[in-house]
């Protein structure tokens, strides 16, 4: 074991929120950063920087391999799922989509007892993170965004369709209040057309830097504590080419781990529950039962439909099924900056309320449900269920608040049933999919560590999907109303609603009997990936693990800042609200807070 040189800050994780802190704390010429990431430098891979290609990343070394405990919500099946393992983290093989909370979201946040974390304020720090022709001169970061050229028919049919439901589709998508239909930003440059990230955006202009050193291909396998006076965070033990290493802190350590590594990472350390990690031989430097509580993850579903097949209504079935001249063709109109590798795909998307409810009797029905469930865990959690819950409250019955989030995609898309992308199904058909996430579940797991070993894999991720019993009732009222979409004009009349759907899909019509829906959800449902609240920033006495300054509780110079201290997850892909965590908290570590 040899001890290196010491930084003032050590940044464990180079992902979406460590690149951003790295580059920002790092303007400072007379500061010092080192950044700890595991995966590799893949900022000259064609597969992250073409977009059409993330799909090809979402398996293998470029992601860390993650599978749920069984969940008894959805008969007991283990949900796979990848969190980035690259520079740039989950931004360099996510979906793109760049989608902004809402105000009443961040608002609960700071109501939760974070001054300063309210809507104003974060939206500033936010908009410090991208560039976007619509946005004006407002919103001048590094991330580049695109909002992709209709080259179809598909979104015109989309706005009609919303329209003629009575929904706006011209909404500002950035300035929190969006409700209705929106053409989505994808994090693309667009005179480049390729991926713009934390990698690319934040770090590459700023690698030059002489006081910004980097490691990949390093695991962080603990953080060293002096308890001498107090608990004092003095470094991070690293392994890197086989060889133990000690890299002191002489400020702070900032872990940037992501929701599931980052708790993980803690407890390893010996801050968590003093009684989980001394059953696993764990020196307890902290005792905080609240370390890797609070688990929250968006619950998806998708239903697809036959399309009928007409000029200017084409759909990625094709591509989908690996067909050569598809292929090719979409590779040369790369070379053009256009086709269906130039973009996400999934940029039509209606932040939609709560469907059907049209009397005071179908609101108190839904409330009665808040009250239901059994709060489980330590009193800490029960304290914090109350104020989440009063959150989803105020938002349950607004016409203007979202509580589902549909993506309208052409072409088949269906996960498999343990989480992951099943393949297109053969034959000639194309298709449409809807896909709707669960915008504010009340559902809340945790991510324990299994043993006192680094090993990834030892470790117990439990979303508890749909364990709360308001969250598969409102979800199937919002699946009911999925296909409600697709029998308004003018959608319907490009669907074959007697044809093929995905194979586990009931008949048109099953679903409009709600233990119909209820079924399918559970049968079909899984996760986005889209974690967050592991390190939630609250008070420690109603679930928190970090302060409204991201420090850990109990010691003086370690801190959090990535989607894992997100108390309450947004609404949507989370993606924009952690460049704007991370935005936030560069002031907030800057400015000496």
């Amino acid at each position: 074991m040899s001890s290196f040189t010491s930084f003032d800050y050590v940044i464990v994780g180079g992902g979406l929120a460590g690149l951003v802190l790295a580059t920002r704390l790092s303007e400072d010429a007379n500061t010092g950063v080192l950044v700890i990431e595991a995966g590799q430098d893949q900022t000259s891979d064609p597969r992250v920087n073409i977009p059409g290609m993330w799909p090809a990343l979402i398996r293998g070394e470029s992601a860390w391999d993650f599978k749920t405990v069984p969940q008894e919500g959805l008969e007991g099946r283990q949900i796979g799922f990848p969190q980035g393992r690259l520079l740039g983290g989950s931004s360099a093989l996510n979906g793109l989509a760049f989608s902004a909370t809402s105000k009443a979201n961040v608002d609960a946040w700071e109501s939760l007892g974070n001054a300063g974390w309210g809507w104003k304020e974060f939206y500033e720090s936010m908009k410090r993170s991208y560039s976007l022709a619509s946005e004006g001169a407002d919103a001048k970061g590094p991330v580049q965004l695109t909002v992709p050229e209709a080259d179809t028919e598909w979104p015109k049919v989309w706005t009609e369709t919303l329209t003629t439901l009575g929904f706006s589709t011209t909404g500002n998508p950035f300035n929190g209040t969006l409700s209705g239909g929106v053409v989505v930003a994808d994090s693309i440059d667009p005179l480049t057309k390729q991926r713009s990230y934390a990698a690319n955006a934040y770090l590459e202009p700023a690698r030059s830097r002489p006081n910004l050193t980097i490691w990949t291909k390093a695991d962080a396998e603990k953080i060293i504590f002096d308890r001498s006076d107090g608990v004092t965070a003095t470094g991070v033990q690293v392994v890197q080419d086989g060889e133990t290493k000690i890299v002191e802190a002489r400020k702070d350590v900032v872990i940037t781990a992501g929701t599931i590594n980052s708790p993980r990472l803690l407890e390893l350390s010996g801050v968590g529950d003093a009684k989980r990690l001394q059953s696993l031989g764990i020196d307890v430097v902290v005792d905080n039962p609240n370390v890797g509580e609070n688990l929250q993850n968006h619950p998806l579903c998708t239903l697809s439909f036959q399309v009928r097949d007409g000029p200017g209504f084409d759909t990625i079935d094709k591509l989908a099924r690996q067909d050569p001249n598809a292929i090719a063709a979409a590779m040369k109109a790369y070379g053009n900056q256009k086709g269906p590798m130039s973009k996400s795909g999934s940029n039509l998307v209606a932040q939609l309320p709560t469907p059907g409810l049209k009397t005071d009797d179908d609101v108190s029905n839904l409330t009665a449900l808040l009250q239901s469930a059994i709060l489980d865990g330590h009193d800490e959690s029960k304290s914090f269920a109350q104020s989440h819950e009063s959150f989803v409250r105020s938002i349950l019955a607004s016409p203007t608040e979202a509580t589902g989030c549909y993506i309208m995609i052409p072409g088949f898309v269906e996960p498999t049933s343990d989480g992951w992308m099943a393949p297109a199904p053969p034959g000639e058909e194309n298709y449409l999919t809807l896909t709707l996430l669960l915008a504010h579940p009340l559902s809340r797991g945790s991510v324990h560590v299994t043993s006192a070993s680094a090993d990834p894999s030892a470790v117990a991720i439990d979303p508890k999907y749909l364990s709360h019993p308001l969250d598969i009732e409102v979800m199937a009222k919002h699946l009911q109303f999925a296909e409600n979409i697709a029998t308004t004009k003018p959608l319907v009349d490009h669907l074959v609603l007697d044809g093929k759907r995905n194979p586990r899909a009931p008949p048109a019509g099953s679903l409009a009997d709600l233990s119909a829906a209820k079924e399918y959800l559970r049968k079909t449902t899984v996760g986005a990936h889209h974690f967050t609240g592991t390190c939630s920033m609250m008070p420690k006495d109603v679930g928190g693990v970090v302060d409204a300054q991201l420090r850990v509780y109990g010691c003086r110079n370690l801190r959090v800042c990535d989607a894992s201290i997100i108390p309450l997850t947004p609404r949507t892909n989370p993606q924009a609200t952690v460049y704007g965590v991370a935005e936030h908290a560069a002031r907030i570590i800057r400015t000496g807070l």
